[in-house]
């Protein structure tokens, strides 16, 4: 368990380096889904259940953060200008198998919520040769930046 929490404050901080990054002042937002496994519906298709709502929060200097349920995430994906369905956001899914944590990059093409709202379907794209497994436990999935602003009242 320690190692997890190890790896999700670091790939939490090289995430949060993409807010810093940022060439305007518009606050980009990043998002967490923990939950308690994973499931690989096949080598494009990633189910994790909703163990809580979704975690958003901005870096500095406009530091904020709100809960998401399912639907508010996924709407994300196809709302306004510079959505996560006009530039796929990268993310990294860490995971318990075998007693280790686990960690692969992916793309996520795309998402949908399932099994009434207790669940996000996303379709990926590995970024690594990394296999994924079909099943694992305690998962979370470290989502990149989105300027997100337009909902919740910030110009973006």
């Amino acid at each position: 368990m320690k190692k997890l929490i190890a790896t999700a404050v670091m790939t939490a901080a090289s995430l949060s380096t993409v807010a810093i990054a940022a060439d305007d002042d518009r606050p980009e937002w990043l998002f967490v889904q923990s939950g308690d496994g994973i499931q690989l519906v096949d080598e494009t298709m990633l189910v994790i259940p909703l163990e809580r709502e979704i975690f958003a929060f901005t870096d500095r200097p406009a530091r904020d953060h709100r809960y998401l349920n399912a639907h508010e995430f996924v709407a994300v994906w196809n709302d306004g200008e510079d959505s996560f369905g006009d530039d796929p956001p990268n993310a990294v899914l860490t995971w318990i198998e075998n007693g280790g944590v686990q960690e692969l990059e992916v793309e996520l093409l795309d998402a949908k919520v399932v099994s009434h709202g207790r669940a996000i379907q996303y379709e990926i794209a590995i970024e690594e040769a990394d296999v994924l497994a079909e099943a694992g436990q305690d998962a979370a999935l470290y989502i990149d930046g989105l300027c997100w602003a337009v909902y919740i009242g910030y110009p973006c």
